[in-house]
């Protein structure tokens, strides 16, 4: 794996945090100048394919910037958006520039469908669109309903959507470092990597380690949506594998006069360790779900199927052949009951999510394993 082509990549970092109509947001500077910084640092993108937007004073001047991206991308084009986000009457998602108001919405802000359309038909091999702004998660909402069918007929490695929300959540709020909470986060993986990844961070691995954190923080949890591999695509060196690497071979312990150097642990183990797993087999035998009758639930029959294969799945070692993919989790469907008892279908998906999740984890390690190794663990 490598990471994207810095002189065929490009990167617009948009942001809005002085307002007529809303509550300002001071850290949003913070936010641009410290991700450009990043990504430049850790992405490789030269500074001048690295943009920065900020309180952008109208829709068209959005719109230059955009087509400007998009028109050059070849190899990744990356778009963000930090600011309010709101939704309009139609219940559709629209991001705030400085003159926007909830009354005039539809003409004074910036309509997540447009910027979507224009990232879609852009000649960049993967497109990635992060949004840190309220109710940001209507935005995979969007492309995982009604627009699935266009992204499926993306043909290059993909689209990839990070959002700092659900769809009927908020999410603004600011870390006490200078930067929103989501922002600041993403900041801190693609600055300390994560223990569980290899030598690159895919965005996979970025979601995980973004969805870990609003977990252990109580915080409204990132949502994604990918298409292809984009998932498994490197954004980033990961920090963290270069310091254990650089640690382990500047231990004083290993190069004192005498000393007898450990054996070398086997650099292959931490692929084939069930250690990280987010889900296991017996996480899935032990669930329990809470029956509902006269609402919609999940015919209890089909779910319990669907599991017991889900947990002969993850009991296969992490590198084998899987019989499971995360495809396989995120399009299941079951039959909604209402006369008799079912599963409660929110209980059932949020617990799909993280199973789903564990796949993910499993096909980016073997894509790791075979850059790193090559073929057969």
């Amino acid at each position: 794996m490598r990471l994207p082509d810095g002189a065929r990549s490009r990167a617009l970092l948009i942001g809005t945090g002085a307002y007529e109509h809303l509550n300002g947001v001071p850290e949003i500077r913070s936010n641009l100048r410290a991700l450009k910084s990043a990504l430049e640092s850790y992405t490789g993108l030269p500074p001048e394919h690295c943009r920065t937007l900020l309180d952008p004073p109208d829709l068209a001047a959005v719109g230059r910037e955009v087509e400007a991206a998009t028109r050059d991308a070849a190899d990744l084009l990356l778009i963000y958006y930090s600011g309010h986000g709101l939704v309009a009457s139609d219940g559709l998602l629209h991001l705030a520039l400085p003159q926007t108001s909830q009354r005039l919405l539809p003409w004074s802000g910036i309509p997540f469908k447009l910027l979507h359309h224009a990232v879609q038909v852009s000649r960049a091999k993967t497109k990635v669109l992060i949004l840190d702004c309220c109710f940001s998660g209507k935005a995979t909402q969007l492309l995982s309903g009604e627009e699935s069918t266009i992204l499926g007929q993306i043909t290059a490695n993909g689209a990839f959507t990070l959002t700092s929300s659900p769809a009927n959540e908020p999410s603004f709020a600011v870390d006490g470092r200078g930067h929103t909470v989501f922002t600041g986060a993403l900041l801190k993986v693609l600055e300390h990597g994560s223990p569980r990844a290899g030598a690159m961070l895919t965005l996979g691995d970025i979601h995980l380690e973004l969805l870990h954190h609003a977990q252990a923080n109580h915080l409204p949890e990132p949502q994604k949506l990918g298409t292809h591999t984009a998932e498994l695509l490197p954004l980033a060196r990961n920090r963290q594998a270069e310091s254990d690497e650089a640690g382990s071979l500047s231990d004083p312990a290993i190069n004192a006069p005498g000393s007898v150097a450990p054996a070398k642990a086997d650099p292959k183990l931490k692929y084939r360790s069930f250690a990280d797993a987010l889900v296991t087999a017996r996480d899935i035998e032990a669930a329990q779900f809470k029956t509902v009758r006269l609402t919609a639930g999940y015919d209890e029959d089909e779910v319990d199927d669907f599991l017991d294969k889900a947990a002969a799945a993850l009991d296969d070692p992490p590198l084998g052949p899987q019989r499971m993919r995360p495809e396989d989790v995120r399009n299941s469907h079951f039959t909604t009951t209402r006369m008799r008892e079912g599963y409660d279908v929110e209980e059932v998906d949020s617990f799909l999510d993280r199973v789903e999740l564990e796949f993910l984890r499993r096909q980016s390690l073997a894509a790791q394993y075979a850059a790193e190794f090559g073929t057969g663990a």
